[in-house]
């Protein structure tokens, strides 16, 4: 079993880890599985239809969110800002896995 790097704090061990890099303009990315609905019409979205927010790619970086439809086909990638004002998010999933890193793929929504 392979061993986690730690550092020793006022007698303490700790796991060594380091704080994020690079600065957000949003608070904290969706969590992946979580259910989103569209508030108005945009293009091809129709008002009601709901996705789910898929895993996030590591060459997209945190910002952007494929969306999953019903079937669990990715069918279009948003960004926080596009997400924030045309969708509403009706439940957040407890998820933490942001990459999706020894997970199932989606499937169907139930």
């Amino acid at each position: 079993m392979k061993s986690i790097k730690r550092r020793r704090i006022r007698r303490a061990l700790i796991p060594f880890t380091l704080g994020p890099r690079k600065k957000y303009p949003f608070r904290s990315a969706i969590p992946p599985r979580s259910v989103v609905m569209v508030r108005r019409k945009r293009g091809s979205l129709r008002p009601g239809q709901k996705f789910r927010a898929g895993y996030y790619s590591w060459q997209d970086g945190s910002d952007g969110i494929w969306l999953a439809d019903e079937k669990g086909e990715h069918n279009q990638t948003i960004d926080h800002e596009f997400l924030l004002t045309h969708f509403e998010i009706e439940t957040q999933s407890k998820e933490r896995s942001l990459n999706g890193r020894n997970r199932p793929k989606l499937g169907p929504m139930a």
